[in-house]
């Protein structure tokens, strides 16, 4: 049989060339085999590596570090300020809104003696305990964390809202001695802000990966005690008896304060410092309007804040997620002279307070340049500004004008933090005269 008419037939040469193609194309099917076996057997025993790229947030672009205060420093602390938080008119107790027609005028900074602690305008036990640096302290508000140690001898409080609408604590002392602060935990935003203003010493337990390298670089670094990363950490205990009955860890690191201010005695970082700008007077002012109860809801239900006024001690009785705000050592009810709402810009970051157990932006509390604020005192309300004109000024409050101090009564302020529009967790505090 003949095959030069079958086109299929290979004969001679022709045949041998087909044979070598075929042999080509099995040897490759056969190293493609071998190769998927090999990257399949692999990556069975590769290990994943987690990722915490956090979700995108729209934000504003955030300052570097802790930021320049947005008035230009030129401008004196008692000049008219424009506020930069929202007002709103609508209800007697909104956020009052600012008057910016008048003159600025100068009053000079009040001048305290020397046994008159700068930061409640009472006198001191001890002259001795101004001859020290301020001491601000992070403490934990939780509910498992109530209550807390140390609150009641604090100067001033401040009451901020950090991630997941839950708050905590920023306590500052000079003017008293306590044993044990607490429970300490770890620094937010708003904590880069409070050592610049009052010149203070400041103790955390941590902070968030993303807060990390603004604490690092921090103009107050050297007066950093920083727990977790073994800076001055013997100034710090964990309460073992708590820890045996129950308490998660997180919430039984205590401050000893007396070990701080002698570390930085030996750092020679505890010199007296110039608090100049609080004003206090026991007269009260005449353009209040009643304010014997206060509510401050937080959005978080355990966090909601109530004052009712006591007038027969003349203090502010605290209370907060429905239930009296107690100190630990005597299980009395925290009493407050001055509660100060200050409504102040906040903006989520673009990192995670919690990763990755929650997945709430941090907070960043935009606590410079001015803006409204109600000052509690005495059963009254008083409506007009806060103001923080340089990055080293502390918070100063003036009437509506930004012109006229409003004087604090002798004691102790808790001021409350509060956000306001376009942030998620804006909202208004109310007041009344209610008894």
């Amino acid at each position: 049989m003949t095959t030069e008419n079958q086109p299929w037939a290979v004969t001679g040469n022709g045949r041998r060339a087909r044979i070598q193609i075929l042999a080509a194309l099995a040897a490759l099917v056969m190293v493609s085999f071998y190769l998927t076996g090999c990257l399949s057997s692999e990556a069975g025993h590769v290990t994943p590596t987690p990722t915490k790229t956090a979700r995108p947030v729209n934000i504003a672009v955030l300052p570097t570090n802790t930021p320049t205060p947005r008035l230009p420093q030129s401008t004196p602390p008692t000049a008219t300020l424009t506020p930069t938080a929202p007002v709103a008119t609508d209800t007697p107790t909104s956020i009052p809104e600012p008057t910016q027609s008048l003159t600025p005028t100068v009053t000079p900074w009040p001048t305290f003696g020397p046994d008159t602690c700068p930061l409640t305008g009472l006198q001191v036990s001890d002259p001795a305990l101004l001859q020290r640096r301020p001491l601000a302290i992070k403490v934990q508000n939780a509910g498992l964390s109530r209550p807390q140690y140390g609150l009641p001898q604090a100067d001033i409080v401040y009451e901020h809202l950090s991630e997941a609408a839950i708050t905590r604590f920023t306590a500052i002392y000079l003017c008293q001695n306590v044993d044990r602060i607490g429970s300490v935990r770890s620094a937010r935003f708003i904590d880069l802000e409070i050592p610049a203003m009052y010149k203070s010493l400041m103790a955390f337990s941590g902070t968030s990966p993303g807060l990390y390298p603004k604490f690092k670089e921090a103009d107050f670094r050297e007066r950093e005690f920083w727990y977790d990363q073994g800076i001055h950490s013997e100034a710090f205990f964990r309460d073992t008896k708590l820890r045996a009955q129950g308490l998660p860890i997180e919430h039984t690191l205590f401050a000893t304060p007396s070990k701080v201010w002698d570390i930085a005695d030996k750092l020679g970082i505890n010199q007296p410092q110039d608090l100049q700008g609080m004003t206090f007077a026991y007269d009260v002012p005449s353009d209040g309007q009643p304010g014997t109860n206060i509510d401050i809801p937080y959005p978080n239900r355990e966090m909601v804040v109530n004052y009712r006024y006591d007038p027969k001690n003349e203090v502010y009785l605290r209370s907060q997620g429905g239930d009296p705000f107690l100190d630990a050592p005597s299980g009395e009810q925290i009493s407050v002279t001055n509660v100060v709402l200050v409504y102040v810009p906040h903006v989520d970051a673009d990192f995670y307070e919690d990763y990755p157990r929650t997945n709430w932006p941090s907070v960043q509390v935009q606590l410079w340049g001015s803006g409204p604020a109600v000052i509690f005192r005495d059963g009254q309300a008083f409506e007009g500004l806060w103001a923080r004109p340089k990055r080293d000024d502390m918070l100063v409050f003036r009437d509506k004008t930004g012109q006229v101090p409003i004087p604090l009564k002798p004691g102790n302020t808790w001021i409350q933090v509060i956000p306001v529009p376009p942030h998620k967790w804006a909202f208004k505090a109310s007041w009344s005269g209610e008894e």
